[in-house]
């Protein structure tokens, strides 16, 4: 419910800046493992059986991305039984539309049944290189890959991390390497990144150094994405409207990984590792998520998946929320292990267990990535489905969040003449709204009995006076969601 004042002058309309989104405490759960056979914390069988139909026992992340009517995942540093895949990175499709269902993925397979990992020629896929994100445009699949990865590194292994971007062919099943879109040595703000159409242009959100950056934009003209040419970086914003620089060395976040607050960028201590930012066209809002928080103290109260959503790919984005801490959410020692909880919760798999002991290596949540596809707005309650990496056990689970959405009345549409006066907002088109009025604001409401819709998540509310007793003094207005 939003509350509004009638005191208000004409003035020019200005744009609408979209509903705020709040998570809901406590609506963050875990509604399925789905790689693996058994889910290792509940004992079910998990819906892909991706164990006995593609000796797939454990994966690093999945990320989801659009492609005709296939949903394609991407996966990282996979780990089957009884074989050394040497952390290669598979891939798979799904035709899955309904977020609460179970989500069947199937893996790409040769003709000889074995799987298809991403292998473009001229570049390392080893340990820590990963594809991350992926688009189809007019029919050609991009991914963008990071490699250069040295995980004999132990303090850094992304030391020299670059981004590469590859083509698919979907009935070849074969990879080209093509550009080199961003490098740690020289800068570079997009190694790790999400990618999504935005008009004519595909916008892409990045971070540098991994799990040592903020987040970033640039925006590619869609029939150049396969050269680069035309590429822009964001460096700002001045008087609510973007600049850009063709120089990504001059680029300066859109996101701060900063929940405490602290020093200002660029003295400030981001952690980000992964990101995803989807737009459902419904709620007229893009909306983000990310890990982060790590360098916050304590750690254990600010480290996890947070939220944030802007009217615009380049904002104002909202203060990050954090909608999942392993802590706070009751998932560690149930499905993230926690060798200091008791209970631990399930121990292993793990990636390299000569390394990482399944009953000493804590589990943590990370590449949280949302499935737009997933995207269900229920009256005024949006809820968001998105896949995310646990560690320990070395697997990926589904989660769902929901967020309240309370419309914002925009300033700039408040209109007072001697006889109306009308003010509007911006909500998803699937919402009815109605409106009370009085003269009181604590008491005494009235309900206009027109219901109001709207087919482009633009909604307008007029009182002309005949049915609220006309303009003689303060009248107040409140705008709620029909039942």
């Amino acid at each position: 419910m939003l509350l509004g004042a009638v005191m208000a002058t004409s003035s020019p309309v200005i744009a609408q800046s979209g509903p705020v989104v709040t998570w809901v405490t406590n609506s963050s759960v875990k509604l399925e493992q789905i790689i693996g056979d058994v889910d290792w914390a509940t004992g079910s069988n998990t819906t892909s059986q991706t164990l006995t139909r593609f000796n797939i026992e454990g994966l690093d992340h999945a990320s989801p991305f659009e492609s005709g009517t296939n949903l394609i995942f991407l996966g990282g540093d996979v780990i089957g039984t009884n074989i050394d895949y040497h952390a290669a990175d598979p891939l798979a499709w799904s035709t899955t539309s309904d977020g609460e269902a179970g989500l069947l993925l199937n893996f790409y397979t040769n003709s000889g049944g074995s799987n298809v990992f991403v292998n473009p020629m001229g570049i390392s896929m080893g340990p820590d290189d990963s594809p991350f994100t992926g688009i189809n445009i007019s029919n050609v699949i991009y991914l963008l890959c990071n490699t250069g990865a040295d995980a004999s590194n132990t303090n850094n292994p992304h030391t020299n991390d670059i981004s590469v971007l590859v083509t698919f062919d979907e009935s070849s099943l074969s990879f080209q390497t093509n550009r080199t879109i961003s490098a740690v040595t020289n800068g570079g703000h997009f190694i790790f990144d999400s990618i999504h159409f935005y008009g004519s242009n595909v916008m892409m959100f990045g971070e540098g150094n991994f799990r040592a950056s903020d987040i970033y934009l640039a925006s590619i003209p869609s029939d150049s994405f396969l050269s680069g040419n035309g590429t822009l970086y964001f460096t700002g914003l001045t008087n609510g409207l973007p600049t850009w620089s063709n120089v990504e060395t001059n680029a300066v976040p859109v996101v701060q990984d900063n929940p405490t607050n602290g020093p200002p960028w660029p003295n400030d201590s981001p952690s980000v590792g992964n990101v995803s930012v989807i737009y459902p066209p419904a709620l007229g809002l893009w909306l983000m998520t990310y890990d982060g928080g790590r360098n916050a103290k304590p750690k254990t109260n600010f480290s996890g998946i947070y939220f944030t959503c802007a009217p615009q790919p380049w904002g104002p984005w909202s203060t990050p929320q954090l909608i999942f801490n392993a802590t706070r959410d009751n998932a560690d020692g149930v499905f993230i292990h926690d060798p200091n909880h008791n209970p631990p919760g399930p121990a292993g798999p793990t990636i390299d267990p000569a390394k990482n002991d399944p009953t000493n290596t804590p589990g943590g949540p990370y590449a949280a990535y949302l499935i737009e596809r997933f995207t269900r707005i229920t009256n005024s309650t949006l809820f968001l489905y998105y896949t995310m990496a646990t560690w320990n056990p070395y697997t990926v689970v589904k989660m769902r969040s929901a967020f309240t959405i309370t419309p914002v009345i925009d300033p700039g549409s408040l209109l007072k003449t001697d006889n109306a006066f009308s003010f509007g907002w911006n909500a998803p088109t699937n919402i009815s709204y109605q409106v009370d009025y009085s003269t009181n604001l604590l008491f005494g409401w009235t309900t206009f009995i027109n219901v109001i819709t709207s087919t482009n998540g633009t909604f307008s509310f007029t009182d002309d006076g005949s049915n609220s007793g006309g303009f003689g003094g303060n009248k107040f207005y409140r705008v709620r969601t029909v039942p």
